[in-house]
């Protein structure tokens, strides 16, 4: 892939991430596989990749936006393998003892996402395995046998669930007259797996607090969702279906594209 030429409008202070990124953005070849590598939005990608929106931070005075770009900054480094203090230190942030607990923290992060998605890679293929070599066990077809395996199927569906490597139970007839459901995905919030904080919105759709994430952040996990359990389900494939998907939920219907 070509690499785009630096923005005019790109801040002095991002330069040298710019030009990391743009390194890995074409040599990955995916915008929303690269940020999920790095942990971060593809709307963050989008914002240094083009230029646009970004703060200058040598002028800048907002603690919140100086340590919400540390903690990303701090994150993007590490994913790309480089030394987050020398590329904070490039970028004009400030660097001392709050910065490198702070750096050691968003690295741990990254560390443990690449070793849960390690973990549940190939995961249905295994858990198919598990269900078809119990249901062959003489005793399955005895009443308590039937039960075990039965348990044995909830269990793995909710490990499933929670790793990602299924979609949520949906809500049904019952879910929808009681509104118990996600305005943003129709997963079941009389589930107790797939509730939250909030009584509207599933675990996965808000944030800790319950605040609904944005369109982008929820459009990638039902793409991610979509890819993983969906066979032979292309990355463009799983994104337009998770973009029409979005237009019938109520939380997304009459939002702008």
């Amino acid at each position: 892939m070509h690499r785009p030429a630096l923005p005019e409008n790109l801040p002095k202070c991002f330069v040298t991430v710019w030009d990391e990124l743009s390194k890995a953005d074409s040599a990955t070849g995916s915008r929303r596989k690269l940020a999920a590598a790095l942990g971060v939005s593809t709307h963050t990608l989008q914002r240094i990749l083009s230029g646009e929106n970004l703060p200058d931070f040598a002028v800048e005075s907002s603690s919140y936006i100086l340590s919400s770009w540390t903690r990303t900054l701090s994150r993007i480094a590490c994913g790309l393998g480089l030394d987050p203090l020398t590329l904070l230190k490039s970028a004009g942030l400030d660097v001392g003892e709050n910065t490198r607990t702070l750096v050691h923290t968003e690295r741990s992060k990254l560390e443990s996402r690449k070793r849960e998605r390690n973990q549940v890679e190939g995961m249905p293929d295994l858990a198919g395995f598990i269900l078809a070599l119990a249901g062959s066990w003489p005793g399955a077809a005895t009443p308590s046998g039937s039960e075990a395996l039965k348990q044995l199927q909830r269990s793995l569906a909710r490990f499933l669930v929670a790793t990602g490597c299924a979609p949520p139970g949906l809500a049904d007839g019952s879910d929808l007259s009681t509104g118990s459901f996600c305005r943003s995905c129709m997963a079941s919030l009389s589930d107790p797996e797939n509730r939250g904080v909030s009584h509207d919105f599933c675990r996965w759709c808000s944030d800790s607090e319950g605040n609904l994430r944005t369109r982008e952040e929820v459009h990638v996990i039902l793409a991610n969702w979509f890819m993983r359990w969906q066979t032979g389900v292309t990355e463009s494939q799983a994104s337009e279906r998770a973009r029409h998907y979005m237009l019938a939920m109520p939380a997304w219907s009459g939002s702008p594209e």
